[in-house]
C-alpha cells in the first residue's frame, strides 16, 4: 500500500482521532548492499565437500541460506576454486551468491591476496565487485593492514571504496590507531566516505577512545559522522557513560548528534531512563535534540508512549511537531491500523488538536483528501478553521476539482464551505 493510500485509510478508519510524522533525522550510514546477503562466518553449519578437489553444493531439496553459507564457508577454506565452479549447479541466482559469498569470504580469509588477485583476473563488473567486497571482508578479519594496501593500490571507484569501508571496521575492532594513521594516506574524497566505518569499530571496543579521537577529526568534513556513529555505539552499550560524554562536547553541531544519537538507542532499551536523562539536561538546545532521539528510538517499540510523553513533556512546539510529524507518518505506513486503533482512543482537547493540525499539515502534499479528513476532526472550531483552510487554499491551487468535490460532501460549516465556493 503506497503512504497516499494509507493515509486515506487511516483518514476513514479512525475519523475524529489525530496522527503525527517526524522529519527525517541523521541516521547511521548504512554498508554497501552487497554484503546484506553474506551470511556471518561463525554462525555457519552444514555440509562440506568429501574432498578439497572435488566441491559439493547443498542438497538442491535443501537450499536454506543456511546451508548454503555454511557449505560456501567450509569449502572456500578447503578449494575455493573447486568451490566457485561448482556453484554454477545451484540452482537460482541469489542462491548462487550466497554460496559464493561465503565462499570468498572464507578464501579472503585464508589467503586474501590469492583470492583478490583471482577475482581481478577472471571476474568481470558487478561479480568482480561482490566477490572483492566478501574478500575484503574475509580479509580484513585476518590481516586488516596488508588488505587495506592491497585494494588501496589495486582496485577504483566503488570496488575500492566499498572494500576500505568494510577493512576500516575491522581494523577498528583490532587496531584502530593503526587505522587511524593509515587512513590518513587516503585522498580527501575517499576518507570522507568510509571513516565512519571506524568510529564504527573503534567504538564497538573502545569508545572512551573513539570519543577522544573525535575531538581531533572534528575540523574534517566527515567529523560529525564519525562522532555520530561513537555516540550510537556508546550509548548500545552503556547510555549514561555516552551521555556524558555528549554533555562535554564543544561544537554545537557535533554535540546536538550525539545527543540525539544517545536518546535514540538509550530510549529502544530504557524510555524511563532516556526521559529522566531529558529532564536533567540544562540546556534547551541539548533538550530539543534529546527528544527527537529520545522519540525516535521510543518509537520503534511503542509508537504511543512515545507520542505521549512528546506532547505532554517536551516544551518547544518546533521540537514537538517534528516527532508529531516523523513518528506518526512512520507508524501509518508501517502499520495503517495499529496507528489508526491508537488515534480512535485518544481523548478530544488540546493536545489531540495539536497532533491533528500538525499531521494534516503533514501530509497535505502526499495525501490532501487525508489531510483534509484529519483536519476536519479538530475539535476546537477556530483551529479547526484555520487548518481547513490553510490545506484548501493548497489543494485547490494543485487540484481544483477534486478540492471541491471534497468539500461539496464534507460535514464542514456552510460557512467553511462558502469562504471556498467558487463564485
Amino acid at each position: 500500500m503506497k503512504p497516499a493510500v494509507i493515509l486515506t485509510h487511516l483518514a476513514t478508519f479512525a475519523l475524529g482521532a489525530g496522527i503525527i510524522s517526524l522529519i527525517s533525522f541523521p541516521g547511521t550510514k548504512a554498508k554497501n548492499s552487497s554484503s546484506d546477503a553474506s551470511p556471518s562466518a561463525t554462525t555457519m553449519l552444514g555440509k562440506q565437500s568429501a574432498s578439497p578437489s572435488s566441491a559439493s553444493v547443498p542438497d538442491p531439496d535443501s537450499l536454506s541460506s543456511y546451508a548454503l553459507g555454511q557449505s560456501g564457508y567450509e569449502m572456500g577454506h578447503k578449494d575455493p576454486i573447486a568451490a566457485v565452479n561448482a556453484a554454477k549447479k545451484i540452482p537460482g541466482r541469489d542462491n548462487r551468491s550466497l554460496y559464493t559469498d561465503s565462499v570468498y569470504t572464507a578464501w579472503g580469509e585464508k589467503n586474501g591476496r590469492e583470492a583478490a588477485e583471482w577475482a581481478m583476473a577472471n571476474l568481470k563488473g558487478t561479480e568482480r565487485n561482490d566477490a572483492l567486497y566478501s574478500i575484503a571482508d574475509g580479509w580484513s578479519e585476518s590481516d586488516p593492514a596488508a588488505a587495506a594496501a592491497w585494494f588501496s593500490e589495486s582496485t577504483s571507484g566503488s570496488a575500492r571504496n566499498d572494500a576500505i569501508y568494510e577493512i576500516l571496521e575491522a581494523w577498528g575492532r583490532k587496531d584502530p590507531t593503526k587505522a587511524l594513521a593509515w587512513s590518513e594516506s587516503l585522498d580527501d574524497n575517499t576518507r570522507s566516505s568510509v571513516m565512519d566505518s571506524l568510529a564504527t569499530g573503534w567504538a564497538s571496543i573502545d569508545p572512551k577512545a573513539a570519543a577522544k579521537a573525535s575531538e581531533g577529526l572534528l575540523k574534517h568534513d566527515f567529523g560529525d559522522e564519525f562522532v555520530m556513529n561513537v555516540a550510537s555505539q556508546w550509548a548500545s552499550t552503556d547510555p549514561s557513560a555516552a551521555a556524558s560524554w555528549a554533555g562535554t562536547i564543544q561544537n554545537e553541531d557535533a554535540r546536538a548528534i550525539a545527543q540525539m544519537e544517545v536518546g535514540t538507542e538509550w530510549a529502544k532499551e530504557d524510555p524511563s531512563k532516556a526521559t529522566a536523562w531529558y529532564s536533567s539536561l540544562a540546556s534547551e538546545d541539548d533538550k530539543q535534540y534529546a527528544a527527537a532521539g529520545i522519540a525516535q528510538g521510543w518509537a520503534e517499540h511503542d509508537q504511543g508512549a512515545a507520542l505521549k510523553w512528546a506532547i505532554g513533556s517536551v516544551a518547544s512546539p518546533e521540537t514537538r511537531q517534528r516527532i508529531i510529524e516523523d513518528v506518526m507518518i512512520d507508524w501509518s505506513y508501517n502499520d495503517p491500523d495499529s496507528a489508526a486503533n491508537w488515534l480512535k482512543e485518544q481523548p478530544k482537547g488540546p493536545q489531540n488538536d495539536e497532533v491533528l493540525a500538525t499531521f494534516s499539515s503533514a501530509i497535505i502534499d502526499m495525501d490532501p483528501e487525508a489531510a483534509a479528513t484529519w483536519a476536519s476532526t479538530i475539535s476546537n472550531p477556530e483551529k479547526r478553521d484555520e487548518s481547513i483552510s490553510s490545506i484548501m487554499e493548497e489543494w485547490i491551487s494543485s487540484d481544483e476539482k477534486e478540492a471541491r468535490a471534497w468539500l461539496a460532501k464534507s460535514t464542514l460549516s456552510e460557512e467553511v464551505k462558502k469562504k471556498f465556493t467558487k463564485e
